[in-house]
């Protein structure tokens, strides 16, 4: 399992993302330039870090990068 702070150094390296602490709980559309194929790299990202498969099915609906995380990584 990764810490919610390993998540977001993720989302910053690997997606370039400016992600502040607060910006978990916003809303994907408020996120910037967030799009489908930034969670298909997140998702390889995470299978990287934690060796495991990540079901990209069970992430298409959440609404936040916390729920993202929360399902991702069993948090």
């Amino acid at each position: 399992m990764i810490s919610k702070a390993d998540f977001i150094r993720i989302v910053r390296d690997e997606l370039a993302l400016p992600l502040a602490d607060k910006d978990l709980d916003e809303d994907l559309d408020q996120v910037v330039n967030w799009s489908s194929m930034l969670l298909v790299r997140l998702v390889v990202a995470l299978e990287k870090e934690t060796g495991q498969k990540v079901q990209i099915s069970g992430l298409l609906t959440e609404r936040t990068l916390q729920g993202i995380y929360a399902r991702a990584v069993g948090a």
